[in-house]
C-alpha cells in the first residue's frame, strides 16, 4: 500500500481544537485502517473472495465496537483527508485513487455511521464510495448512496450547511465551520434513522431497449460462476506473465486448483484447466524451462486422491464422455503412464476401460519399453493392466517383457500371461506355453493342457510324454492327470494306442485303486484318439476284461456321452 494511503497520525488539525480524547481517537484510527483495507479489497476481489470477506468482518468488528462505546463515527470530508472530530485520520494526495477526494468532489462534507449498521450496508457503502465503476452507470456518489437507502449511514452536503438554522443551531454561536460540523454531528446522532423513501417515478422509467438490456445483464450475471471467473483470470495471467518467478508461482497455483477441483468432483472445470495447460505446453514460443514447469505440474496432478475422485465419477455418473476422457488422458501423456494404468484397474465400465486401453496403446505403442518399470510394481493389478496393454501392442519387445512374468508370484498375472501366449499371433509365443506345465497353480496347468490340445501343438507331445512317465505326476490331482492323457490322445492319435493298451492290460498298471486311476487315464486318452483302432481296442477290452475294467470303460463312455449332450444343448 502507498504510504500516502495509510491513515494519518491522529493529530490536531492546524487551527482546530481536538474534541475526542486519545482513547477514542485510537479506536477511530483502528476503524479507519480497517475501512481503507476493505475499500481496497472491494476494488481487488470478487464479492465471495475469502480475503474480502475477512476484511469486511474485521471492519464490522472494529466499527461495531466503536459505535457501541461512542455512539457514532463521524468523518469530516476534506479534499485530501478524512478527519474525526478535528483530528486527521486519513490523507492521500493521489488524485486517481483517493476516497476523500471522491466524496468531496461530489459535494459530501460529512459522513456518519451510527449504531446498528449491518455488514451489507458497509459493503454497499464501499461499493459506491470506494471506487469508480464506469461500466455500471454514470451516477455520482450522492445519487447512488441515496438510491441504496442505507439507514445507518448519513451524509451532509455542502449546500446543507446553508440551512443549519433548520437544525435549530444558532449560527451566531458558531465560531467556525468545524464547530458547526461538530454540532450538526451531535444533532444527527440524536435523530432516529430516516424511513426508507420511495424512488421518484421518473427514475424508474426505462425504455424497452433499456429494459431488455437490463434483463439480459441480470440473466448473464446470474449465470456467472465464481470458479469460471477464477479459471479465466488464472489462464489469462499465465498466458501473459513475463516474470519467470511469477510464471512458476501461478503454474503451481493452477496445478493445486486442478487437484482441488478433481477432489471436489468438479470435473468439467478441472478439465478446462488441464486443457489450457496442454495448450500452453504446445506453444512453440514457450521457453524450455517454462514448458518443463508445466510438464512437472501436469505429472503431479494424477495423485491418489484425484484417481479416486476420477474413478468414482466415471463409475457412478455419465458426466464425462469417452471423448472427454480420452482428451484428458492424452494431455497428461507419457509421464503419467503409471497413473493411467492404475485408473484402468479401477474403472468398472467396459466402454471407459476400452478408452483408457486405447490411450495407453497410443502413448506407448511405439515404445513398449516405457511400460517396463511398471512390470516390477508391487501392486498386482497395475502389473496385470500393463501386461494386458502389452499384449494388445504385440511385437517382439512386448513378447519378451510379458514372458518375463511367467514366474510372477501373483497367479492372476500369470493367468493373463498364459492367455496372451495362447492368443498371440506370433508363433514364437507358443513354445513358452510349456513353462506352465510346471506352474504352482493346478488350474493353470490344466488350462495350458487344454490349450495345447485345442491348438494341436504337436511340438508339446514329447514333453507331455516325459511328464506322464515322471514321478511328479503321482502328486497331481486326478482331474489334471485325465486332462494330460486326453491331450496325449489328441496330439499323438494312433501312435498313442499301444501305450494306452499297455496301461490297461499289464498287471503292473492295474493294481487296486492306483491301477483303476491308471485305467481311467488310459481310457480318457483312447477316447480322444481319432482312429478306429482306439474304438476297436475299447470294445475288445470291454468284452474280454474283468468287471472292474468294464466298469471303468462304461463310466468313461457315459461321461463322454453326457459331455456331448451338454455341448449340444
Amino acid at each position: 500500500m502507498d504510504h500516502q494511503e495509510l491513515p494519518a497520525q491522529t493529530a490536531q488539525t492546524p487551527g482546530k481544537r481536538p474534541v475526542a480524547p486519545q482513547e477514542e481517537l485510537r479506536s477511530a484510527t483502528e476503524v479507519m485502517v480497517a475501512l481503507l483495507r476493505s475499500a481496497k479489497g472491494v476494488r481487488m476481489y470478487l464479492a465471495n473472495n475469502p480475503m474480502l470477506v475477512k476484511y469486511l468482518e474485521e471492519l464490522q468488528e472494529k466499527l461495531g465496537a466503536h459505535l457501541d462505546r461512542y455512539g457514532s463515527y463521524p468523518l469530516e470530508v476534506e479534499p485530501f483527508s478524512l478527519n474525526y472530530k478535528g483530528s486527521e485520520l486519513y490523507r492521500s494526495e493521489d488524485r486517481r485513487d483517493n476516497l476523500a477526494l471522491r466524496l468531496h468532489a461530489d459535494g459530501i462534507r460529512l459522513v456518519q455511521f451510527v449504531r446498528g449498521i449491518e455488514p451489507a450496508e458497509l459493503a454497499t457503502f464501499l461499493e459506491v464510495a470506494g471506487f469508480e465503476r464506469p461500466d455500471r452507470d454514470d451516477d455520482d456518489v450522492v445519487t447512488r448512496l441515496w438510491a441504496e437507502h442505507l439507514p445507518h449511514v448519513s451524509y451532509l452536503l455542502e449546500e446543507d450547511l446553508v440551512g443549519i438554522d433548520a437544525l435549530e443551531i444558532e449560527s451566531e454561536a458558531v465560531a467556525s465551520q468545524q464547530e458547526a460540523l461538530d454540532e450538526i454531528t451531535a444533532s444527527l446522532a440524536k435523530r432516529p434513522a430516516p424511513p426508507q423513501q420511495m424512488i421518484p417515478k421518473h427514475l424508474l422509467m426505462l425504455t424497452a431497449e433499456d429494459a431488455g438490456w437490463l434483463r439480459k445483464a441480470v440473466q448473464t450475471d446470474a449465470r456467472r460462476n465464481a470458479v469460471d471467473d477464477v479459471i479465466t483470470i488464472l489462464a489469462a495471467t499465465l498466458a501473459g506473465v513475463q516474470d519467470p518467478a511469477s510464471f512458476e508461482e501461478f503454474t503451481s497455483i493452477t496445478g493445486k486448483l486442478v487437484i482441488d477441483l478433481f477432489r471436489a468432483r468438479q470435473i468439467p472445470h478441472a478439465q478446462r484447466l488441464v486443457r489450457f495447460l496442454g495448450q500452453l505446453m504446445g506453444l512453440g514460443s514457450l521457453p524450455a524451462e517454462r514448458r518443463q514447469k508445466v510438464a512437472d505440474v501436469l505429472e503431479g496432478i494424477l495423485c491418489e486422491e484425484v484417481l479416486q475422485a476420477l474413478a468414482k465419477t466415471i463409475n457412478e455418473t455419465e458426466s464425462l464422455s469417452r471423448e472427454e476422457l480420452r482428451e484428458l488422458l492424452m494431455v497428461f501423456g507419457v509421464p503419467s503412464l503409471g497413473a493411467i494404468c492404475e485408473l484402468l484397474g479401477r474403472l468398472e465400465k467396459l466402454k471407459m476401460r476400452k478408452v483408457v486401453i486405447e490411450v495407453l496403446i497410443e502413448l506407448g505403442g511405439q515404445r513398449p519399453e516405457l511400460f517396463a518399470p511398471f512390470l516390477a510394481d508391487p501392486r498386482w493389478y497395475l502389473v496385470r493392466n500393463v501386461a494386458l496393454v502389452l499384449a494388445l501392442i504385440g511385437g517382439p519387445t512386448a513378447l519378451k517383457m510379458i514372458v518375463g512374468l511367467i514366474s510372477h508370484r501373483e497367479v492372476r498375472i500369470r493367468r493373463e500371461v498364459l492367455n496372451f501366449l495362447a492368443q498371440s499371433p506370433d508363433p514364437k509365443a507358443r513354445p513358452y506355453l510349456l513353462k506352465f506345465l510346471r506352474d504352482d497353480a493346478s488350474a493353470l496347468r490344466v488350462r495350458v493342457l487344454k490349450i495345447i490340445a485345442q491348438q494341436r501343438l504337436t511340438f508339446a507331445l514329447k514333453p507331455l510324454l516325459a511328464l506322464a512317465a515322471s514321478e511328479e505326476l503321482k502328486n497331481r490331482g486326478m482331474e489334471e492327470r485325465l486332462v494330460l492323457f486326453e491331450t496325449l490322445g489328441e496330439l499323438g492319435s494312433v501312435q498313442m494306442v499301444p501305450l494306452f493298451k499297455e496301461m490297461l492290460v499289464k498287471k503292473s498298471w492295474f493294481k487296486r485303486s492306483v491301477s483303476k486311476e491308471s485305467a481311467q487315464c488310459a481310457v480318457a486318452g483312447l477316447l480322444k484318439v481319432h482312429h478306429d483302432s482306439a474304438r476297436q481296442l475299447l470294445e475288445e477290452l470291454r468284452r474280454q476284461g474283468g468287471s472292474e475294467l468294464r466298469s471303468v470303460i462304461d463310466q468313461a463312455l457315459q461321461a463322454r456321452h453326457d459331455d456331448a449332450g451338454t455341448s449340444a444343448a
